[in-house]
């Protein structure tokens, strides 16, 4: 079954390349990322996960925002210009998304939703 979604394919490569350098910038040596997606009736539902550190709670909220580094040392190796997670929470919600991110049991989980697109039957005659 084919899994159609409505989203701006240029800007969705945009959400996915930043979750994922995230991840794996995140993730300790001989780690792993699992990337989820589930189809429900009007909703695709994508979760990218890695093993790692958790976020602190107190900081959860902030991650979205524009500058905002988690890293204090704004050291390359370790982070980013801190502008991945606003651009990614820009785009989700001119996407009209859920989204988000949570700690794990074992480390970080981002998520989001985009609505399935409806592809009706073509007549064959």
């Amino acid at each position: 079954d084919d899994w159609h979604v409505v989203a701006d394919r240029f800007r969705l490569e945009q959400v996915f390349n930043n979750l994922l350098s995230n991840a794996l910038r995140h993730t300790p040596a001989g780690g792993w990322i699992r990337l989820t997606l589930t189809a429900e009736k009007t909703l695709v539902s994508v979760a990218i996960e890695n093993n790692g550190p958790p976020i602190p709670e107190e900081l959860i909220g902030r991650i979205w925002d524009q500058f905002y580094r988690i890293e204090a040392s704004h050291n390359k190796d370790t982070g980013g210009t801190g502008l991945g997670l606003a651009i990614v929470k820009n785009i989700l919600l001119l996407h009209q998304s859920d989204f988000g991110v949570t700690n794990t049991k074992e480390g970080v989980q981002f998520y989001f939703t985009l609505s399935r697109k409806i592809l009706l039957p073509t007549n064959a005659s």
